[in-house]
């Protein structure tokens, strides 16, 4: 029979559950919502300007 390795520590698994812990609320279960590492659903950016590979501004027509 193998035994796991521990994922938190240098050693053989010992059934803790440690790492299945909250990292935000330690009586909570992990249950990978991703808070704790800030991670958001979608991100935005705006864009200012098109430039061709001279550095010029494109003056094209925009959609709306």
């Amino acid at each position: 029979m193998e035994t796991q390795k521990c994922v938190l520590y240098d050693r053989d698994c010992i059934g803790c559950m440690e790492c299945e812990t909250c990292d935000l609320d330690p009586n909570k279960i992990c249950d990978n919502c991703g808070k704790c590492l800030e991670i958001h659903d979608f991100a935005t950016i705006r864009i200012d300007g098109i430039y061709d590979a001279e550095g010029r501004e494109w003056k094209g027509k925009r959609k709306k």
